[in-house]
């Protein structure tokens, strides 16, 4: 039987990590780290998504964030929050940026992830 708030584990922790340092590669040209927090992972696999969000989705997610809002991610500067939505996946990934004065770059930290139509949040959105 499944667990009401997990999904069995399709994706696991060395994936995640894969695709963590994919994108700090993408990321790196304006000056930006991604983090996925342990509650990212938990929610990766959550019931509530009705499927995994697999990693190629995550990796997609970001990759089009970066070619259309990157510049305008890397200028909401510290302490901003955002959300990204991708309009076809229904995934969200709401996060928070902090300037990690040890490396002089900005975190992307990235709270959640969840897949859901008509994602509501008072934080300002970014479709891809």
């Amino acid at each position: 039987m499944i667990k009401l708030q997990q999904i069995l584990e399709s994706v696991n922790q060395s994936e995640l990590d894969e695709v963590e340092a994919y994108l700090d590669r993408v990321f790196a040209a304006i000056g930006i780290d991604i983090e996925f927090t342990k509650h990212f992972m938990d929610r990766v696999n959550d019931i509530r998504n009705r499927k995994s969000i697999e990693p190629e989705e995550i990796e997609d997610l970001f990759t089009k964030a970066y070619q259309d809002h990157g510049q305008q991610i890397k200028s909401l500067g510290a302490s901003a929050e955002a959300v990204i939505t991708d309009m076809e996946s229904n995934i969200n990934v709401p996060f928070v940026l902090r300037f990690n004065s040890r490396t002089k770059k900005l975190d992307l930290i990235s709270k959640t992830v969840m897949r859901k139509f008509n994602f509501k949040t008072s934080s300002k959105k970014l479709k891809v």
